[in-house]
């Protein structure tokens, strides 16, 4: 797990141009501090900083070329069946590394490799003077941004690198009105103009002697998944708690200290028993608390259970409101885009408590998402009693219920199929201006922006499945990528410690994907397929418990303990972009009204943050 980036000339390398591009690179040094290697030709250089996981030894170091010499290769992230295609296709290896097996596959199969690939990567190929692919997995566990202009085309796991080279750059609006809708981006495009992601799955093949020209395509698409109708519920559970057991196994793999991140629900508690079963020793586990444990909420107690039950060195953890104002730019600047999903602060604190002896953790992200584990998807399935349920909020007194279920009602009766789901992925609604933080002239081109342009893309691949394989895909393609998966990468990473994702495994996550959704969401019962598998596995505590996971008091903070930290922020504020007197405002009614204007005070905290830091590099 590691580090890439490359610097490609659509000409020529200008030496100062490749020193700057190799300093800015020293910005994600964290992500592979056990050594950094170096390509370069006269169109092409890349750069490797490496986290040793499988194969410690210096012999697959990276950039790594195959025997011939006519493919060079650098890599982040794991192929888990990568002895299987050894013996598969018959590949005479000079390493026990994954790189190896990557890079001989690629030089005989080309983008056809991909496809065979069951792990978590991101990759640049170069066959020398013709062609680099770069790649990225199935569901975008793994992060690669790309950027280009006239001159080059540039790529790296963390988009800071790619910023601090630029001498400036332009916001581009869209991304920022999903920032405001959402908390981050949602699709291929960020929040910088020409900045992208390589979206999961995809490839981008750069051909050296045609200008550079940038062709995109996708090897493994969630619409080609063989359907399984016809499967019978038993079958379906047994298939599912076989396949999850092969799935941690097959990842447990690592020539270093493994843990697993314990939240006390059903996802990390099932990695927990399986992983149990073979690790010849007691395992690692971590968790979490807070100084204010959302009246009772904590979800500790289960994780001690879990964790007594199954014989791990179980660690927990405190985050304390105070120790997040030391930690807090920071945190923003690891993001490299503005991120405001508060739960990148227990990741980034687990990720530090991990990285003391750890440098593999495994956690449960992925589950919610196949197995229908979100309250949206309940919604859906009562959607008509939800629709006259919530007109009831006429009614109520002021207070933060009857705003949920005012939201609710407005959500459910669109008549537009794809804002609705759009609506469901996001806390804001219309009437609550996210647009109001900005100064008047970006309110205006924020308005005029289409936000939800990612999820019509969603919906309309997938509009004439029933509403609630069309929330799973969408929450797959939109949600999972750019808010989740990024969130774990980028905190543990920045502690040199790599996140692997059990549910996630090629295997299982094609099985239930071929699933119709009145096997995995029976009767509307969250969970319910992956509940049945995991009886006999997973306490009944666990199983009949309500999801919590890593819950972040950020409502409670921003009324207390981080009021005065966010008032010294907005008061001082000097930044042309953002109405800092609205956000004190806003701040002001937060806390002393029934309504909740926290979603949007936590984005404009992070957004100032980000702009901050970016200043004299943002041009008009």
């Amino acid at each position: 797990m590691c580090g890439i980036a490359g610097l490609i000339a659509k000409n020529k390398l200008e030496p100062e141009q490749v020193e700057r591009f190799k300093k800015s690179c020293n910005l994600m040094q964290h992500r592979g501090p056990d050594y950094t290697g170096i390509f370069q030709d006269d169109k092409v250089f890349l750069l490797h900083h490496r986290l040793s996981i499988i194969d410690l030894d210096a012999r697959s170091h990276q950039p790594f070329h195959t025997a011939s010499g006519k493919t060079w290769v650098t890599f982040n992230g794991e192929i888990y069946n990568y002895r299987e295609l050894i013996s598969r296709y018959q590949i005479s290896t000079r390493t026990s590394s994954d790189t190896e097996v990557l890079a001989e596959m690629y030089e005989r199969l080309g983008v056809e490799a991909f496809k065979e690939w069951n792990g978590i990567f991101a990759a640049g190929l170069y066959t020398a003077g013709k062609n680099i692919t770069l790649i990225r997995d199935r569901f975008g566990v793994k992060p690669l941004y790309y950027f280009e202009n006239q001159d080059y085309i540039a790529f790296a796991s963390e988009a800071k690198v790619i910023l601090d080279w630029l001498p400036s750059f332009k916001i581009n609006q869209t991304g920022l009105t999903q920032y405001l809708w959402y908390g981050n981006t949602t699709g291929s495009s960020t929040i910088i103009q020409g900045l992208q992601k390589v979206l999961p799955a995809q490839t981008l093949e750069i051909d050296l002697h045609n200008h550079s020209t940038i062709l995109k395509n996708t090897f493994w698409d969630i619409h080609s998944v063989k359907p399984e109708e016809k499967i019978q519920e038993k079958e379906a559970v047994n298939q599912i708690t076989d396949l999850l057991g092969k799935a941690v196994k097959r990842q447990m793999v690592a020539d270093v200290p493994l843990g697993i991140l314990l939240s006390g629900g059903i996802d990390s508690s099932a990695i927990t028993a399986f992983a149990s079963q073979y690790s010849s020793q007691s395992l690692d586990t971590y968790t979490v608390s807070y100084d204010y444990n959302l009246g009772g909420k904590s979800e500790i107690e289960n994780a001690r259970m879990v964790a007594k039950k199954f014989n791990t060195n179980h660690h927990e953890l405190v985050v304390k409101v105070s120790k997040l104002e030391e930690i807090f730019e920071q945190l923003v600047f690891q993001y490299d885009e503005p991120f405001a999903d508060p739960a990148a602060i227990p990741m980034y604190f687990l990720g530090k408590i991990c990285s003391a002896d750890k440098r593999v953790i495994l956690q449960g992200d992925g589950g919610d998402e196949l197995f229908g584990g979100y309250p949206l998807f309940n919604t859906l399935y009562n959607r008509s009693f939800w629709k006259r349920a919530t007109a009831f909020y006429h009614f109520m007194p002021d207070n933060r219920l009857k705003d949920r279920l005012k939201r609710m009602n407005f959500v459910l009766n669109q008549k537009q199929e794809a804002l609705m789901h759009a609506y469901l992925m996001t806390e804001v609604v219309p009437y609550k201006n996210p647009y109001e933080i900005l100064q008047a002239d970006w309110q205006k081109s924020a308005q005029s922006s289409n936000w939800t342009v990612d999820y019509e893309k969603a919906y309309h691949s997938c509009a004439n499945m029933p509403a609630l394989q069309r929330q799973r895909i969408i929450n797959i393609q939109s949600e999972l990528p750019n808010t989740f998966l990024e969130k774990v990468d980028k905190a543990t990473m920045l502690h040199s410690v790599e996140s692997r994702v059990p549910f996630l495994d090629n295997e299982l996550a094609e099985f239930v994907l071929g699933l119709p959704h009145t096997r995995w969401l029976k009767g509307g019962k969250l969970k319910y397929l992956l509940k049945q598998s995991l009886k006999g596995v997973v306490p009944d505590e666990i199983l009949l418990g309500k999801k919590r996971g890593f819950d972040v008091p950020y409502r409670y903070w921003l009324k207390n303990d981080l009021y005065g930290y966010a008032h010294n922020i907005f008061k001082h504020a000097d930044i042309p972009w953002i109405d800092s007197q609205h956000c004190l405002e806003l701040l002001e009614k937060n806390k002393n009204s029934a309504i909740d204007y926290s979603p949007t005070l936590w984005k404009s905290l992070v957004l100032n943050t980000w702009l901050t830091r970016y200043k004299n590099k943002i041009i008009e």
